[in-house]
């Protein structure tokens, strides 16, 4: 089986913001939720498209627009590619405002051991 991801950088705010943005969109914010329901396997891309009725060339451009901002991975095995989410960059997006809202006007004291890290490899929820 071969594997792909894009990890998404922590400390650019340029990539926070283009996930945010490829989030933005429905069809693939549908797909979000739909691969968080099927954690940690996740779905093969036949199985997305029959689920959420979205034809396979739109349902391929937003896979791809969602592995391009390192949301999600990518695997081949033999004729079917499946794909999961990255638990990882969901935290480091959810870690990004915390750290924004909470700590720098000092509501919240972080633990230095809380901070995001690129290696972060959390198991989701």
């Amino acid at each position: 089986m071969e594997k792909t991801n894009t990890p998404l950088d922590a400390t650019s705010v340029e990539k926070i913001a283009e996930t945010f943005a490829a989030l933005g969109q429905i069809s693939r914010l549908q797909i979000v939720r739909l691969l968080l329901s099927a954690y940690p396997k996740g779905l093969p891309a036949g199985e997305i498209q029959q689920n959420l009725g979205i034809s396979a060339p739109t349902l391929s451009h937003h896979l791809d627009k969602l592995r391009q901002v390192g949301l999600l991975n990518m695997e081949k095995d033999r004729q079917w590619i499946w794909y999961s989410i990255r638990p990882e960059t969901l935290k480091l997006l959810i870690d990004f405002f915390y750290a924004e809202c909470c700590t720098r006007n000092q509501v919240v004291e972080l633990d230095p051991g809380e901070l995001p890290t690129k290696s972060s490899q959390n198991s989701c929820c």
